[in-house]
């Protein structure tokens, strides 16, 4: 399915891209739960770009 967009819309977010940021946030929140949010903002960092170029 083509992404149409007009002047006035942004381009949609692909599904890849949805699920590196679904997983992310999802690492984010089970490690903020247990460590605090420090540690919880390298993992969902790490998570992103790991999957971001396991996948590209």
């Amino acid at each position: 399915m083509a992404n149409r967009t007009t002047p006035h819309e942004p381009e949609r977010l692909s599904q890849r891209w949805t699920l590196i940021l679904l997983a992310a946030f999802v690492a984010g929140a089970v490690v903020f739960a247990l460590a605090g949010p420090l540690p919880a903002l390298g993992a969902a960092a790490a998570t992103a770009l790991g999957l971001h170029q396991l996948m590209a």
